[in-house]
């Protein structure tokens, strides 16, 4: 599955309500599109380029929302350009009411392997050169911070020892290996995906914050 249909496949089973009141973070095209495809209704789109006026201006990792003031607060690709990815996802659990999706690359021994062979970036150097904006919409390029299930689960449950959390991780894989020559490694991968589901480079946090009871 392609990273955009991963994403719609994920708004579409956490967020069933249309009517929810969303805020989307570092959002883009991408965003607008899957969100508008599915119909929500009430969606706040938040970006700290200066250059687009299609979104709010509103730092992900240090904003002025009041607690509790959205339903939903979505990020898809954007954590890892922050300088504060931990505080980034504790702000959006303070936003939200009934919980957080977050989209981000997983950081297993399969991308750990292919940032040692060149075939991932440990900065994001290329998007930069490309002219896209790194760290904190600056010109640096941003370290690509990627998630294990364990350091959400020990970030969530230091912010919020009283409650017992419900998140859920789904995983899934987008390879850009367009060569003719990568096709039987594209075959390989998708079989070695099917059996090693985790390794895969697509990481999906659903933090459900409706269902979260008081720890005894």
């Amino acid at each position: 599955m392609e990273r955009h249909k991963f994403y719609k496949y994920l708004v579409n089973k956490f967020i069933k309500d249309k009517e929810s009141k969303i805020i989307v973070f570092g959002a883009g095209k991408t965003d607008m599109q899957i969100f508008n495809e599915s119909n929500f209704k009430n969606v706040t789109f938040s970006n700290l380029n200066p250059h687009d006026e299609n979104f709010k201006k509103i730092n992900i990792h240090k904003n002025n929302l009041d607690n509790l003031s959205y339903d939903y607060c979505v990020a898809h690709a954007s954590i890892h350009h922050s300088s504060q990815p931990h505080n980034s996802i504790l702000e959006m659990y303070r936003v939200a009411k009934s919980g957080i999706l977050v989209i981000e690359s997983n950081d297993s021994i399969l991308m750990r392997a292919a940032v040692k062979m060149k075939l991932a970036e440990d900065f994001e150097i290329s998007a930069v050169k490309n002219g896209s904006t790194g760290v904190d919409e600056t010109y640096t390029p941003n370290y690509v911070y990627r998630w294990t299930e364990r350091e959400i689960i020990k970030l969530i449950n230091s912010y919020k020892p009283n409650l017992n959390h419900k998140i859920f991780f789904e995983y899934n894989y987008h390879l850009r290996l367009e060569n003719k020559k990568m096709v039987l490694i594209n075959l390989v991968l998708k079989i070695f995906f099917k059996i090693f589901r985790k390794q895969q480079n697509l990481l999906g946090i659903f933090i459900n914050k409706k269902v979260s009871t008081l720890r005894n």
